[in-house]
């Protein structure tokens, strides 16, 4: 089947207001967290990307009543620790959702979780969560010798807490899924990161998720050792989900890209690290940001410095930053991301191709990004979004600032978490359009 393409112009200055989605990482976590409660709880600010429909699904699953009952507001009716002895599982193709659903479902006596994405999350491995659930006492496997899903988990004999170890160099979700089915256990749960810990801020937002539902967890200060005490019951809440950072990284970049545009973004709840890191970056660059309560004001940049940035502080944000600094006069690095390699493409291999289809110079490392900013982009070629939304807002605003513009295939990946991104994009002005897809590349 042809992929869907959309052809992108160089743009004229962007004017105008948009209000981006609530972060599918919050989103997601709040969802599960407040099914797991008995009584009910309400999500505030939630996304709708396709990525949280996947995880409302699977909640509902479990005997979840999830409503929406005002613009992204939504209330949900949770069924406790009495999860259903059997369930099967569409993760989407989201990794948390994934890792999370994956870990929850170690609790039940069968639980299969799989992906309608086997070109995407179906390749990605996570024999780090089925060793780690095994030494709860879970019966579990995966597929092939890396445990790509579908997974197969459940309680085997019975689950039981003690000192349990896990790897979390590639990913801190496999982590994550613990925290959150550690309450269920019963047990006293010590949890050590046998390695190194990457992307401490999605960490902190899983205990933040977990202190909201009645959930304590002490951690030390390196976040390499997690202490659960048994006995406890996730309790009903009030959830305030932080805004997307990748969704407000792509707008922002897209605005940032083009010189003389002036957009407000509404609606901002920028209560995570990530987001914060990712505002002080694009600032570091030349981008002019200015915030009043929930209102952020992007001006577009007449020129671009490159910077050198712990991309560890973002994750989710160093796509649309790394296609900005392509614009840059001089060289931009981007370090300590190696965990983007495990996404929903290999965000720097794959997402460097795809610039260097564009025109772009770019360089990569295990963990690093290197782009060679030589002040502008030639663009006038087809680039294929790589089943990511990460990958195609970051094009979108590369397309933007280029000579030639840019044609996306796959472009509607971008609905996993922004699903009225370019709906937003022509409403300030851009001009996009779809083509006829090609039959071959």
């Amino acid at each position: 089947m042809a992929q869907h393409e959309l052809r992108i112009q160089p743009a004229q200055p962007l004017h105008g207001s948009v209000t981006p989605p609530g972060a599918k990482s919050g989103t997601v976590r709040a969802v599960l967290s407040a099914t797991l409660a008995q009584g009910t709880s309400t999500v505030i600010n939630a996304g709708s990307g396709d990525n949280i429909r996947a995880m409302v699904r699977a909640c509902e699953q479990f005997g979840a009543r999830v409503a929406n009952v005002a613009a992204g507001i939504w209330t949900v009716e949770g069924v406790g620790h009495h999860l259903p002895e059997s369930c099967e599982l569409d993760a989407g193709n989201s990794g948390i959702v994934l890792r999370l659903l994956g870990a929850i479902g170690a609790s039940m006596q069968h639980c299969v979780v799989g992906t309608s994405c086997p070109e995407s999350l179906g390749r990605r491995g996570n024999q780090e969560l089925i060793d780690a659930l095994r030494q709860y006492g879970a019966e579990c496997h995966g597929q092939g010798d890396t445990a790509t899903p579908p997974l197969i988990v459940g309680r085997g004999h019975g689950l039981h807490g003690g000192r349990i170890t896990v790897s979390s160099r590639r990913s801190s979700q496999f982590l994550s899924g613990l925290l959150f089915l550690s309450p269920l256990v019963g047990d006293d749960v010590e949890l050590l990161v046998a390695d190194e810990l990457r992307s401490a801020p999605m960490i902190q937002i899983t205990l933040d998720t977990l202190s909201r539902a009645g959930i304590s967890v002490d951690v030390d200060a390196a976040y390499l050792n997690y202490r659960v005490p048994g006995g406890q019951r996730y309790q009903p809440g009030t959830y305030h989900v932080a805004s997307d950072a990748s969704s407000i990284a792509g707008i922002l970049a897209a605005v940032a890209a083009v010189p003389e545009s002036e957009v407000q973004i509404t609606g901002f709840m920028g209560n995570d690290l990530g987001t914060a890191a990712m505002i002080e970056a694009l600032g570091a660059m030349g981008v002019s940001i200015t915030r009043a309560g929930e209102l952020l004001v992007c001006r577009g940049a007449q020129t671009l410095r490159p910077i050198t940035l712990d991309g560890s502080a973002c994750p989710d944000s160093i796509l649309p930053l790394a296609a900005l600094a392509c614009f840059a006069e001089g060289t931009s690095t981007f370090s300590n991301v190696e965990t983007l390699r495990f996404k929903e493409c290999d965000r720097i291999s794959d997402f460097r191709h795809e610039l260097m289809t564009a025109g772009a110079d770019v360089d990569e490392r295990r963990d690093a990004i290197i782009v060679h900013g030589h002040g502008s982009v030639k663009g006038g070629t087809t680039v294929f979004g790589r089943h990511d939304h990460s990958v195609v807002m970051a094009l979108a605003a590369l397309a933007l600032r280029s000579e030639l513009g840019l044609t996306i295939r796959g472009w509607d990946s971008v609905a996993q978490t922004y699903r009225t991104f370019f709906d937003d994009l022509q409403s300030l002005g851009a001009n996009i359009a779809t083509v006829e897809p090609a039959l071959t590349r």
